[in-house]
């Protein structure tokens, strides 16, 4: 049986598209493309949002986050990830393919590069979905990334109505270090369980604090069914040590939440975080 991990083996944070619509104008067709589109919250059970990589007995991550796509001409798009990406697609006839296959990207969040090899991508009304294939390149060996039931759901800028899903106390669920749910990951150490619960309070439209166990709190924007930080980095002092979080995304549906974090300890140690927390 594959075993769900961590989404910090998997942050390809990819795309989500309009499709084509029949023979409109190639102007029009384009600009329907441009704008900030989320992932749904992952779901397990049907496999929407959950990739798979040929490691063990196969391991499965969630797909959370965004990307904002950009007109590159009548007939190109350019999409820009929440984690640093940037992608270009050819215009089909019945929605988005990759403008070269092989594209590659080193992706600065995570610290390791990928390789797209197909993506396919549909759409209706606000909602798209997507099927992915691409190879993530590790310093131990290369691993096959399959996305078969991407979805996600687009989202206007200013979202201050997004907010309230996010507000509340949220538990830690059982950390499980075999697959790193629910645990702090730092190089040379032991995984660290992550335990307790985060606060997320309101300031004003779509900004919040989220308050972390370890006395921290750090500003979230809001938009749709996600939030990232912002700004994108941010430093806390506790007792004279520094934690710096260089990336931050949540996504919910309102009670349950699924996280991925990364940032530096006070030694500038990186690490990576993942959460799966549901409101008290």
């Amino acid at each position: 049986m594959a075993r769900l991990l961590s989404p910090l083996l998997f942050v390809l944070t990819t795309t989500v598209l309009v499709a084509a619509c029949g023979s409109a104008p190639a102007d029009s067709v384009a600009e329907s493309y441009q704008g900030r589109w989320n992932y749904d919250l992952p779901d397990a059970a049907t496999m929407t949002n959950i990739a798979t990589m040929n490691i063990g007995e196969g391991l499965r991550g969630p797909q959370i986050g965004d990307i904002v796509f950009t007109s590159a001409g009548p007939h190109r798009i350019v999409g820009r990830t929440d984690v640093g990406c940037t992608w270009q697609f050819d215009i089909t006839g019945d929605g988005l393919a990759l403008a070269s296959p092989g594209q590659t990207c080193y992706n600065p969040t995570a610290g390791y590069a990928y390789t797209m090899t197909e993506w396919a991508i549909h759409v209706s009304g606000v909602h798209e979905t997507e099927s992915i294939k691409a190879i993530s390149h590790h310093s131990d060996r290369d691993y096959e990334f399959d996305l078969a039931h991407g979805a996600r759901t687009r989202t206007t800028e200013d979202d201050p109505g997004s907010a309230k899903a996010f507000l509340g106390a949220w538990s830690y669920g059982l950390p499980d270090p075999a697959t790193g749910v629910n645990t702090q990951l730092t190089a040379g150490a032991a995984p660290t369980p992550l335990t307790g619960s985060i606060t997320i309070t309101g300031d004003y439209g779509s900004r919040v604090t989220a308050h972390t166990p370890d006395g921290c709190d750090w500003t979230l924007l809001t938009r749709g069914d996600t939030a990232k930080l912002d700004p994108p980095a941010q430093t806390c002092t506790v007792a004279n040590s520094a934690v710096t979080l260089t990336y931050w995304t949540i996504a919910t549906d309102g009670s349950h939440q699924i996280s991925a974090a990364y940032g530096t300890t006070p030694d500038n140690t990186r690490f990576s975080a993942n959460g799966d927390l549901h409101k008290r």
